[in-house]
């Protein structure tokens, strides 16, 4: 389990108000750190597949005698990473998510002083204790929070992903 953003140790105070925009800020900052969660993830398998070493036999060679006997000679194994073999992490990213909250929406207007002017604004809030004081009387409310996430598979960035070119020492490079 990973350690998590806000420690459940730590005090907290529900509330029960909410400008909405806040509440979708919050939501998409959740999220962010989701997926940052995901990428650093992603980055460790990364070193990882770098850092596990095995060992590769390059070529097995195959030998039929005259009289039918066939005889088979290995070149010597030598280490190379899991990545430098191929094995490659997958990174995920959230492509959708759906969050159902119930609450009250409200529009609230606040007023602010600055000097000697006066301003008011208007805004969204969200609320949930008429839905909780209700639920505490066992009335018939239907409340209900949902999240659904959707995770996709998404390829590997480019500068991580290591150019792979074969060559036959043998040959002649210039062609």
């Amino acid at each position: 389990m990973r350690t998590p953003l806000i420690p459940l140790s730590q005090p907290a105070r529900e509330t029960d108000k909410a400008s909405l925009a806040d509440l979708i800020r919050e939501v998409a900052m959740s999220i962010a750190d989701a997926q940052r969660g995901l990428d650093a993830s992603s980055a460790e398998m990364v070193r990882e597949l770098a850092e596990t070493r095995v060992d590769v036999v390059p070529a097995i060679h195959e030998t039929i005698e005259a009289d039918g006997r066939i005889s088979y000679h290995q070149e010597k194994p030598h280490s190379v990473s899991l990545l430098e073999i191929g094995v490659n992490p997958t990174f995920y990213q959230f492509a959708q998510t759906v969050i159902e909250i119930q609450m009250d929406l409200k529009i609230v207007e606040t007023e602010s002083e600055s000097g000697s002017k006066t301003g008011k604004r208007m805004y969204l809030q969200a609320d949930t204790a008429g839905l909780r004081f209700e639920r505490k009387l066992n009335r018939d409310v239907s409340v209900s929070s949902k999240v659904t996430a959707t995770l996709v598979p998404v390829p590997m960035p480019l500068r991580v992903e290591p150019i792979r070119t074969t060559t036959n020492a043998g040959e002649d490079q210039d062609g």
